[in-house]
């Protein structure tokens, strides 16, 4: 394990001149990731005892297969946030808000 995928996920917003409210991620990005593979492989498992549906009224339910494509998805999405130093993901100022999301 490297230091440098130890990243959190910071984020912070003020609304018409009060305090900033800072929503720490609760855990390090690269354990979040950890769990998301050990969740993709039960969902792995999963799909070898179900059937694929190609019923056309399905398109509009989660399937498990679903699930697994969309865990797939996040898993890359935290790869590209993790990469390279720590930057500022969102930093939005309007005249009432403020919106800070920092990769750290």
């Amino acid at each position: 394990m490297s230091i440098k995928g130890f990243r959190f996920l910071y984020i912070k917003l003020q609304i018409e001149d009060k305090r900033f409210i800072r929503i720490p991620f609760p855990i390090p990005l690269y354990v979040f990731q950890e769990l998301l593979d050990c969740f993709l492989d039960l969902l792995t498992v999963a799909c070898l005892f179900v059937p694929k549906v190609s019923d056309p009224d399905s398109s509009s339910r989660i399937t498990i297969y679903s699930a697994k494509v969309l865990v797939i998805m996040v898993m890359k999405l935290l790869d590209s946030l993790t990469d390279g130093e720590p930057y500022d993901l969102v930093d939005v100022t309007t005249d009432k808000v403020k919106v800070l999301i920092k990769v750290r």
